[in-house]
């Protein structure tokens, strides 16, 4: 099946989440990566402990475009 083909209702959404755990320098991030049926990618990320750190959302053309745009946000 093809989910990206699927007819939806007006009004609704249908996307695929791509969920990763990522490590740096002793910290541990959450990082959510949302695939829309459009190929359209946002990403968004925070802290695993420290809820007021919360990566900038970004967006791009693919999966690994996203994941590279929140680690390059999280070494700065």
């Amino acid at each position: 099946m093809d989910w990206k083909k699927l007819q939806l209702p007006d009004g609704a959404k249908l996307f695929r989440v791509h969920t990763f755990t990522y490590m740096h320098s002793g910290s541990t991030f959450h990082l959510e990566v949302d695939e829309f049926n459009a190929t359209t990618f946002t990403g968004h990320g925070e802290h695993s402990t420290d809820k007021s750190r919360v990566l900038e959302s970004v967006s791009g053309h693919s999966l690994e475009e996203c994941l590279m745009s929140l680690i390059r946000n999280i070494k700065k």
